[in-house]
């Protein structure tokens, strides 16, 4: 896709509108890297302390993870953020234009008490301007400044790419980090340590999100036997979100939030079940003596894809949720498991294992042209971003179980959590209010 340098100043919570553009280079898609661009700290304007280099930290982080752009060593920034502007009249485009950036990230920042205000602007070097007419101001408080800065990411891919980014959102896993038994963590790409959600001093797995995005449903041993819980991301509350006696192994929200498909144990053989929004039973949707697990959603709540062992060895299959034949879709390996719909609605991801580990492979949804996007270790439990086009999973690759990034192609992958413990199970939620 031909890329789009504008600049822009946006407002907090609010969405910018299309903006004419100046063309400066292309833009083929995530591990390109078609972009060399330089963050400079924003000045401060009074008050802002470090929130200027804050904000450039995790903007810098952001635009690396996508993909899209070589990020300028600030070691080699021609100006100094403090004491030069912020404005194109006060830009030495020259100077960057000769450390090779293309576009220039610079702003500054005010804070009186908790209230802060951020000013951000994207240059176009080689044009030496931007484009004041889409010009904004971000206002908050000082722990918005992070959000703040996701913002400016995805705004920025927009621009460039027609599609905003991922960032201004959440990406919710189980970790043993805490202690000898799993819990349900929660990351955020301006965070080097996630924040602990649940406690429950049992067995937990299978987070998924409510399509809200304020509240994470997950399976738990605290009754001893396997159930599905939910847990409001505001209170903390944790309920049980399918009443009675019979287990309940996993389960996914419908895209609209009106219905669930959950995995259950009927007498030994595990089957899938659409439930209401209150857990009544309104269909079964499989009912074979083979284990069916794991469903996911297709975006438009008319399908669903998810993991069967009818044939004998896990394959990956297709069926319509009011009911119909099945199709399988997994034509790589004799085992495959863990499928997720991408939210395009256009490609499926699952893993399969190949030569004694596993690895993720991205299809079309209909099963055509599948592509293992991973080698290195062993690579487990895939989850889409809310644009569709970045997985997170569980990857060996460093040792232990960590979380891994990479774009559906597979040619930009990033390592997300780091330490001694295992982090498993990823989930990503959908883009923050």
């Amino acid at each position: 896709m031909r890329g789009r340098v504008v600049a822009f100043v946006l407002t907090f919570g609010l969405v910018a509108a299309p903006a004419r553009a100046v063309v400066t280079g292309e833009i083929y898609g995530p591990g390109s890297e078609s972009f060399r661009i330089a963050v400079s700290p924003l000045k401060d304007l009074g008050g802002g302390g470090t929130l200027g280099a804050e904000f450039a930290r995790i903007l810098s982080r952001d635009l690396e993870l996508s993909g899209y752009f070589k990020l300028l060593d600030p070691k080699t920034f021609v100006e100094d953020p403090q004491t030069s502007g912020i404005t194109a009249d006060a830009i030495d485009f020259t100077g960057w234009a000769a450390i090779g950036a293309q576009a220039l990230v610079k702003g500054g920042v005010s804070a009186h008490g908790p209230g802060v205000t951020v000013e951000v602007r994207l240059f176009d070097v080689p044009a030496r301007k931007d484009v004041p007419q889409v010009g904004r101001r971000f206002t908050g408080g000082r722990a918005d400044v992070p959000r703040m800065a996701h913002k400016t990411a995805d705004a920025i891919l927009a621009y460039l790419t027609g599609e905003p980014g991922p960032f201004d959102s959440a990406i919710a896993f189980v970790s043993n980090r805490g202690g000898r038994l799993k819990d349900i963590y929660l990351l955020t790409f301006d965070r080097e340590d996630p924040v602990r959600l649940t406690d429950e001093r049992s067995i937990v797995g299978a987070p998924e999100w409510r399509p809200d995005g304020r509240a994470l449903l997950f399976r738990s041993y605290r009754e001893h036997f396997p159930y599905l819980y939910e847990i409001d991301l505001g209170s903390h509350q944790v309920r049980k979100l399918v009443p009675g006696p019979v287990p309940v192994l996993n389960g996914a929200w419908s895209p609209d939030g009106s219905r669930l498909l959950v995995t259950r144990d009927r007498g030994g053989d595990a089957n899938i079940d659409l439930l209401d929004r209150a857990g009544g039973l309104l269909r079964h949707v499989t009912d074979h003596w083979a284990i069916d697990v794991s469903p996911s959603w297709s975006p438009d709540g008319r399908h669903f894809v998810f993991c069967s062992s009818r044939t004998g060895a896990p394959q990956i299959y297709v069926g319509d949720v009011d009911g119909g034949p099945l199709r399988r879709i997994s034509t790589t390996g004799s085992y495959n498991t863990s499928p997720a719909w991408s939210p395009k609605g256009d490609h499926i991801a699952y893993t399969t294992r190949t030569g004694g580990a596993f690895q993720i492979v991205v299809v079309d949804a209909d099963g055509a042209n599948p592509h293992v996007i991973t080698s290195a270790g062993s690579n487990e439990d895939p989850a889409w971003s809310p644009d569709g086009r970045y997985l997170v999973f569980s990857s060996t690759r460093g040792g232990r179980h960590h979380l891994v990034m990479a774009d559906r192609d597979g040619r930009s992958q990033h390592e997300l959590t780091r330490g001694a413990a295992d982090d498993t199970s990823p989930a990503w939620s959908p883009r923050r209010e």
